[in-house]
């Protein structure tokens, strides 16, 4: 095997003994900076990390001496037992990211290119060597090849390496990580902020709060799971074997609960009760206390809290562990940890300020609720001692109404809120009706 790639940019090299990944028996084969050769027989069951075959049906062995590399090209060089097939049917990959040890069961990431051959044995090879990468001096002994690395390339000039257009699969999980950075870490974020920031200010808070986590967030977020599921059905991999995946499916759940928390909240509002007055004095913890509003709006934002902790999470393991293994590019680019380690101290500095606008929201709402209270459902009657009788809306007051100044009232039917008998057609029935001052419209 051969590679046009010198020491910076070798990773590992591979053959493969079939037509495709799956149980392909296959060969791989990387040095390390001792100079230390490994190989490691592995076979897969699909486009997913393969596993070491500790008992091969045919067992390899380094063959150093055309096994070498300079600073502008790789050869490694095994030799197996024929299988007696004059035709072999062979798969090969690349790799731009040295394995992290040399253990045979080391961690490999993707490839970067990969290909299909066929071996004719019947004819005879007449290239001589491969390319000049043959060992200068004897090989040495065990697993060591030779020449040893050298500190830094030499030369210019050299040979710039092309990687090679991004695989379907490549592109769809790369679709993935964008849409979902976007959507989990800026879109519904944004929304949040919305909410926290701009209801002390005006009534359309909510509608600017909807827009976002749901026109905008439903789109994006649910497109750019929709692509991982893509990108690893292409693979040929396994859904939900490893932490990022796990998470990402915690997520999607998490945010689907969230939306139809909202959508609850707003359309299914529970009966107001008027609340104590306010005082300048009162401190958040008071005013928490005694507010009307359901347990399942603090729920609604913890929830939401959670799932942008756990998005920076799932992001950072996405920039850091995933980005190299699903594209065989080493690393992600490094603007993107910047703006990650950015936007996490922006965020939660934006939204504690935002924290700081609390009280205020809920004095509003605590005077807004006395408001409903005094004027919503009361209807004032005005009646002279021998006035008329009164009808509203199927309520009948057969006696006088008293005069404003005049206060009439009835042990039994006092409303404790706002000092005044309130009157039902069930207390109509239940008692004969005695004069008051303000009736409860029906």
């Amino acid at each position: 095997m051969q590679a046009n790639l010198g020491e910076h940019r070798f990773g590992w090299m591979a053959i493969g003994f079939g037509t495709s990944m799956t149980d392909s028996d296959m060969v791989i084969m990387w040095p390390n900076q001792d100079g230390f050769v490994t190989l490691s027989q592995r076979a897969a069951r699909g486009h997913s990390q393969p596993y070491v075959v500790p008992n091969p049906p045919r067992v390899a062995t380094k063959y150093l001496p055309l096994s070498a590399q300079t600073s502008t090209n790789t050869s490694l060089a095994f030799t197996i037992a024929p299988n007696g097939q004059t035709v072999q049917r062979l798969i090969w990959a690349i790799a731009t990211t040295r394995p992290p040890s040399a253990a045979a069961d080391a961690s490999l990431t993707q490839h970067v290119a990969s290909g299909a051959i066929s071996l004719n044995l019947t004819r005879e090879y007449s290239g001589g060597t491969l390319g000049g990468a043959v060992p200068t001096s004897p090989p040495g002994s065990g697993g060591t090849y030779l020449p040893p690395f050298p500190t830094q390339t030499s030369g210019s000039g050299l040979p710039e390496f092309e990687l090679p257009a991004l695989l379907p699969y490549q592109k769809a999980l790369m679709a993935h990580a964008i849409l979902s950075g976007i959507g989990f870490l800026i879109v519904l974020p944004t929304g949040a902020l919305i909410g926290r920031w701009a209801r002390t200010f005006t009534t359309s808070w909510f509608k600017a709060h909807w827009i976002v986590q749901a026109g905008l967030g439903i789109p994006i977020v649910f497109t750019g799971w929709f692509m991982a599921v893509v990108g690893i059905i292409k693979k040929e991999g396994r859904h939900f074997d490893d932490t990022h995946k796990v998470v990402g499916l915690v997520l999607i759940g998490a945010y689907t609960l969230q939306l139809l928390l909202g959508v609850h909240i707003h359309m299914f509002k529970p009966p107001k009760r008027p609340s104590p007055p306010s005082a300048k004095g009162d401190n958040i913890v008071q005013l928490v206390s005694t507010s009307n509003r359901p347990l399942l709006n603090y729920v609604h934002a913890l929830l939401g809290l959670t799932i942008i902790a756990l998005s920076f999470y799932q992001v950072w393991t996405g920039i850091n562990v995933e980005w190299e293994i699903a594209t065989g590019r080493g690393a992600a680019p490094p603007i993107t940890m910047k703006f990650w380690i950015a936007w996490a101290a922006i965020l939660p500095a934006f939204y504690l300020l935002g924290l700081a606008l609390l009280p205020k929201q809920l004095r509003q709402e605590r005077k807004l609720t006395q408001g409903k209270s005094r004027n919503s459902d009361a209807v004032p009657l005005k009646s002279g001692p021998n006035g008329p009788k009164k009808s509203i809306r199927g309520l009948k007051i057969s006696n006088p109404v008293p005069a404003e100044e005049d206060e009439w009232k009835r042990d039994d039917g006092m409303d404790q809120h706002n000092g005044y008998e309130v009157m039902s057609e069930e207390g109509h029935a239940a008692h004969s009706l005695q004069p008051v001052q303000f009736a409860r419209a029906l």
